[in-house]
């Protein structure tokens, strides 16, 4: 193959290539091993991507308006991994709410039905302080206990987020970093272990319904999303912080990541939100009563 094109540059003495986008100066692509008899040299050169040309970013947008039109969107995975150990990673641009019931759902692993603070869940997005319609702080969800960062939600811009969940003793430790790549922004919920719910689900975008048409908390337009919701990725494991850096950069980049990736979507579409990560399974999710809208730039 020929030299890769411009820019590049080129990595000290002794770094070895990485996966996917290093090549040897002389145009080989070695991907960090012996291909075809050649040893890959000391010095690599890394291709940096351009810009995503306009229309090629894609995401899901909820108008946060489910409350008014009674509109079931909610995307779900109703054959989840275990509650724990798991990492989630997603981009969310969160627009603000000002009706009387400014609830928020990014996502939720719990039952797909009706609510039980004596199951397991939890769930992680704004939430009203106070409750049910005051301004939208991040929260840890869990246990029946809503942890919230400090201040306000800064709207209408876009957040890098992950969330882990592991066993702590006799808790379920949730621990929410909101604004990423800053570590100490970071809202726990260490709430006690509960039973498996029936019906295990992750979901997104809305809450489960409780069985009489409405959220988990009782609310018309089930706690619907207000914003768009992209760069999916979910793993059953918890990754330490620098894999979720490594994962976020580059996808599959790290050992932990390739071993116990379980869904990859960076680009989702209502009409296609299938797994993207080419290995492994796939666990494709669908869609509870329609799509959600389409955003791309």
């Amino acid at each position: 193959m020929t030299d890769p094109v411009s820019p590049t540059f080129t990595v000290p003495t002794g770094t070895p290539c990485s996966n996917n986008v290093i090549y040897s100066s002389a145009g080989i692509d070695y991907h960090g091993v012996v291909v075809n008899g050649f040893t890959a040299p000391f010095q690599c050169e890394e291709i940096i991507p351009p810009p995503p040309p306009p229309g090629s970013v894609f995401g899901l947008e909820w108008p946060g308006d489910a409350h008014l039109t009674n509109i079931r969107r909610m995307l779900l995975w109703s054959n989840p991994p275990p509650a724990f150990p798991m990492t989630y990673i997603f981009k969310v641009f969160p627009r603000k709410k000002t009706n009387n019931h400014a609830y928020f759902t990014t996502f939720f692993w719990g039952t797909n039905g009706p609510f039980s603070c004596d199951l397991n869940y939890y769930g992680a997005h704004p939430y009203p302080i106070p409750a049910p319609s005051g301004p939208g702080r991040w929260e840890s969800g869990s246990d029946c206990s809503d942890e919230t960062a400090p201040g306000e939600v800064e709207w209408n811009r876009w957040f890098q987020q992950a969330v882990t969940a592991e066993q702590s003793g006799s808790h379920l430790l949730v621990s929410f970093y909101y604004d990423l790549p800053n570590t100490a922004k970071l809202v726990q919920n260490n709430g006690y272990l509960r039973s498996t719910p029936p019906n295990p689900a992750i979901v997104m975008g809305q809450s489960p319904d409780d069985g009489t048409g409405q959220s988990w908390g009782g609310y018309d337009g089930w706690e619907e999303f207000n914003g768009i919701i992209r760069g999916i990725q979910i793993y059953n494991c918890k990754l330490s912080l620098t894999d979720i850096q490594a994962e976020i950069a580059n996808p599959l980049s790290t050992t932990q990541g390739q071993a116990c990736a379980w869904y990859l979507n960076l680009d989702p579409r209502p009409s296609d939100v299938t797994d993207k990560k080419g290995i492994g399974t796939p666990h494709n999710p669908q869609w509870e009563g329609t799509t959600a809208l389409e955003w791309s730039e």
